[in-house]
């Protein structure tokens, strides 16, 4: 069939790109452009180096289970070559043979004369959690790897697994994944995840491909779900995960997604089933852990999702110094006009020169001297369990970010939660910060667009945990930032960041909770995070987008808010 395909349509040839142009359209193949990872990627096959393989002598089997349905030859012959070419020997490979087609049936029969460490299990197609537990039952060895028909394995991929397994005791292990064309030509999509993430992963199932699970603990928590089917991973995932497994991640991409017409890695939203199933396993692992919450799926975002917190009744609002009171006062007030504060108490505490002109029932007002310490006194007055801390001048998408931003706090792994802060209503100026390679802290997604945003590190508005804080606004329980704040300095401009610093190392999360969405209306520094850093010329230098700018902060604020100002007058 090749050779007659290149004699009517010529590599290069008019006639073989027309062709192509109508089956893309048609949906039966798939325009997959060649970008620079993809050269990095064979830049790197091409440039390989020897790679000490150690020999695990006492290492466990893996079995890797592999469901096939009416799956073409080509997927299987490939997929087969890459786990009989991995570098660690010790493993069996299960195909279960759900093929209606007598001819498909018999060629995945026929792969186990290939090679004695690959068995066949026949079974009746009833679904791919079915087929799937059929392969689990028959397994022999003591963790379990996940692959689908028609995807491909690195030739390291089953030796690094086995590595974290004797090196850290893991339990559940996952890898980087990218995707390869129809043809496995092109390499695209990669995705470098962040290692154990549990917040990310209740707002998308970014482990997915390649996922390793230590047989016993399939065993506790059960076999996949056939009611699931579209989601049986995630749901999968989502009871072993309860169990509260040792987890690792393999930060090396090491399983290439096919990318075909109608498949989940080409388009998700070929498969609708997959949203309702997979949030009705995400309203069971929260009831399962007695956490009150509702789920609902993204109606624009296929496999992402949005969780309603039960709502705090009762916060402390705490707004730090400007270098202005009457720019504070006025941005306190525009502020609590945009602040929904039906069915919530909120203790207010401010700098003595920016009281409020006006009185709300839900408010009550508590005045401080603008000090150095001015925060340590501040969460000391504190008198709720939770704080909700300002330190720039921002303003809500929506009234209800109060009530919502501390609401994760509900979750007893969280210590601290801020908000996605943007400028212009969509371009990334505050999303947390995260640890380089060289160990270096630095702001996530700075200046990149916020919304339906797909890198190589996931998608810019998910909600997610991160290394550290800025501190420009976040939500704290008091008593933990009290008892911080007693062991620290408190003149330090870096209080919040090394808060949230300790709070990670200490094995308390930090969330950047995108479902809160604040606007920057003011040029902020970026905080420093290198005492010792000097400059040879002036700190006022602040980048504004591609270009640098020389500015007074408080006037650039100033001028913003009585715009925002008469623009609110006129709306009303």
């Amino acid at each position: 069939m090749n050779s007659i395909s290149k004699m009517l349509l010529p590599p290069n040839s008019f006639r073989r790109k027309s062709v192509k142009g109508i089956l893309v359209k048609l949906g039966i193949k798939q325009n997959v452009i060649a970008g620079y990872y993809n050269t990095w990627v064979y830049q790197k096959i091409e440039n390989i180096s020897l790679q000490i393989v150690k020999d695990f002598k006492n290492g466990p089997v893996v079995s890797i289970v592999v469901p096939t349905y009416n799956t073409p030859k080509r997927y299987l012959d490939e997929l087969i070559y890459s786990i009989i070419s991995q570098s660690y020997t010790n493993w069996e490979l299960i195909l279960v043979n759900a093929s209606t087609h007598e001819k498909t049936r018999r060629i995945v029969g026929n792969y186990a004369n290939h090679d004695t460490r690959i068995r066949i299990v026949d079974t009746i197609n009833k679904g791919i959690s079915d087929s799937t537990n059929a392969g689990i039952k028959e397994a022999r060895g003591s963790y379990i790897a996940f692959c689908d028909h028609d995807d491909l394995l690195d030739p390291f991929a089953i030796y690094e697994v086995v590595k974290k397994i004797i090196e850290e005791d893991a339990e559940v292990i996952y890898t980087d994944e990218d995707k390869i064309s129809d043809d496995s030509t092109i390499y695209f999509d990669p995705h470098f995840k962040p290692d154990w993430s549990p917040d990310l992963f209740t707002n998308v199932n970014y482990v997915n491909h390649l996922t390793v699970v230590k047989t016993e603990l399939i065993k506790k928590a059960g076999l996949l779900n056939p009611e699931r089917d579209g989601a049986q991973d995630y749901d999968f995932l989502l009871r072993i995960i309860d169990l509260n497994p040792k987890i690792s991640h393999v930060s090396k991409i090491l399983y290439h997604w096919r990318a075909v017409p109608n498949s989940t890695a080409f388009n998700f939203s070929s498969k609708p089933s997959i949203t309702d199933a997979a949030r009705l396993s995400l309203q069971e692992h929260f009831m399962r852990k007695s956490v009150e919450v509702e789920v609902e799926a993204k109606p624009d975002q296929p496999g992402f999702y949005k969780l309603q917190f039960k709502l705090q009744e009762k916060i402390t609002l705490i707004l730090e110094p400007f270098a202005s009171d009457a720019l504070l006062r006025l941005f306190m007030e525009i502020l609590l006009s945009e602040t929904n504060l039906d069915n919530i108490k909120v203790e207010l505490i401010v700098p003595n020169g920016a009281q409020p002109r006006f009185e709300h029932k839900a408010i009550k007002v508590k005045y401080l001297e603008a000090s150095k310490d001015y925060l340590k006194q501040a969460i000391n007055l504190a008198d709720t369990n939770y704080s909700v801390i300002i330190g720039q001048v921002v303003l809500p998408q929506s009234p209800d970010w109060l009530k919502e931003i501390s609401s994760p706090l509900n979750l007893t792994h969280i210590g601290a939660v801020s908000p996605l802060i943007v400028r212009d209503g969509a371009t990334i100026e505050d999303a947390g910060l995260v640890r380089t390679a060289d160990n270096n802290l630095i702001m996530l997604f700075k200046d990149q667009t916020a919304f339906n945003n797909q890198t190589f590190f996931g998608n810019t508005n998910w909600t997610r945990n991160v290394d550290a804080l800025t501190g420009s606004v976040v939500a704290v329980r008091t008593k933990e930032l009290v008892k911080f704040i007693k062991q620290k300095d408190p003149n330090n401009i870096n209080l919040i960041t090394e808060f949230s610093l300790q709070l990670n190392q200490s094995e308390q999360y930090n969330m950047l909770f995108t479902q809160v969405i604040l606007d920057n209306h003011s040029i902020r520094m970026v905080p420093r995070l290198n005492h010792d850093q000097v400059t040879n010329f002036s700190t006022n230098l602040i980048r504004v987008g591609k270009d640098y700018e020389i500015y007074t902060p408080e006037q650039s604020a100033v001028n913003i808010l009585l715009i925002l100002s008469e623009v609110n007058k006129t709306n009303d």
